[in-house]
């Protein structure tokens, strides 16, 4: 893409929650990527938890790991991981693998209560 982002989908396993983004690959930063997520978590209706009205405004979940679920299409698996954990180190290259991708690759992330 021309604007310096690329779409791409994250799922809140198990659940089949999720929602698109649009990633900013000019100038990367898993930081940004968690206050990313984090708030279209927060606002998203296809994150919205079941019964979430119910849920205790109190508890505030965070974003635990990310990782990278990778689509078997035109890769063999006999050599390709399924999974990748995103980290701050691998980022960068993960971003390069993603717009390649055209969408096919999705984030999986694992969120939990925060720690106080």
């Amino acid at each position: 893409m021309s604007d310096g982002k690329i779409p791409v989908m994250f799922t809140l396993p198990p659940s089949n929650r999720h929602e698109l983004i649009l990633l900013d690959v000019e100038k990367p930063s898993l930081k940004t990527l968690n206050k990313q997520i984090t708030s279209t978590i927060a606002s998203s209706p296809n994150c919205a938890e079941f019964m979430a009205k119910h849920k205790s405004k109190d508890v505030k979940e965070q974003i635990q790991e990310i990782r990278v679920h990778w689509s078997e299409e035109g890769r063999d698996r006999k050599v390709w991981p399924e999974y990748t954990v995103v980290t701050e180190e691998n980022f960068p290259a993960i971003l390069e693998l993603l717009k390649t991708g055209a969408a096919k690759d999705v984030l999986e992330i694992k969120v939990g209560k925060a720690e106080e």
